[in-house]
């Protein structure tokens, strides 16, 4: 990881790790180290996708967007599920739209014809 993504992930990381730290004091909640750890994790990816949101418009950002194999990978993951997710559900609330009405037009005819 460059230097570019790795300080910014590091500084934003530790900044959600002291809002933690903080609210685990306050709350007197026991201080968790996986929570710890995804915050960081999360940073990074924020400042990762940042930046590849932001090299669609500024070509020289590309340069610096080196070795990040597992964002792109999981930015195109995200993309297909949310895809797919989203062409399923279409696709099934129409189909139950569509038995919707051919029942409401059969009982409307059943009703006409008692």
């Amino acid at each position: 990881m460059d230097k570019v993504i790795f300080i910014p992930s590091a500084i934003l990381g530790l900044i959600f790790v002291a809002i933690y730290a903080y609210n685990c004091h306050s709350s007197k909640t026991k201080f968790n180290h996986q929570v710890m750890v995804n915050s960081i994790l999360q940073a990074s990816g924020i400042v990762c996708g940042g930046l590849l949101i932001l090299s669609t418009f500024f070509i020289e950002l590309k340069q610096y967007l080196t070795n990040i194999d597992l964002y792109i990978l999981i930015s195109g993951l995200a993309v297909l599920v949310v895809s797919v997710q989203s062409a399923y559900n279409d696709l099934t609330f129409r189909k139950a739209e569509n038995n919707s009405n051919k029942s409401s037009k059969a009982d409307a005819e059943n009703r006409a014809a008692s």
